[in-house]
C-alpha cells in the first residue's frame, strides 16, 4: 500500500515540475493566468529541477534503482503529457500552480 502511495507523490511531484516548466513559457503563462508579465524564471527553474529529483528519488528509494529507474523514465513522459492535456483541454487547472509564483 506504501508503494503505491508513494509512486503516486513521485508522479504528483513529476507533474508539478512539468507545469512549473510549462508555466516558463509565455504562451502558456498568459492562457493559465491572462496577465503579460513573466514569471519569475530562476526561482521556478529550481523548484521544477527539485520537483522531478523528488520524483525520481521516490521511485528509486521504494522500488530499488532497477525498477525504479524505469518507473520514472515512464513517469517523466507521462507526467509531460498529463501536462500537455492539461493545458490543451484544462488550462485552469493550473493556476494554483501559478499563484505560487
Amino acid at each position: 500500500m506504501l508503494d503505491g502511495l508513494l509512486s503516486v507523490a513521485a508522479f504528483a511531484a513529476i507533474w508539478l515540475a512539468f507545469g512549473m516548466l510549462a508555466l516558463m513559457q509565455e504562451a502558456h503563462w498568459t492562457t493559465v493566468t491572462g496577465r503579460a508579465d513573466p514569471p519569475p524564471l530562476r526561482r521556478q527553474r529550481l523548484c521544477a529541477a527539485a520537483g522531478l529529483a523528488l520524483g525520481c528519488a521516490l521511485c528509486m528509494a521504494v522500488h530499488g534503482a532497477g525498477f525504479g529507474t524505469l518507473l520514472a523514465v515512464l513517469l517523466l513522459g507521462a507526467g509531460a503529457m498529463s501536462v500537455a492535456f492539461t493545458l490543451a483541454c484544462k488550462p485552469h487547472w493550473l493556476r494554483g500552480l501559478a499563484a505560487i509564483f
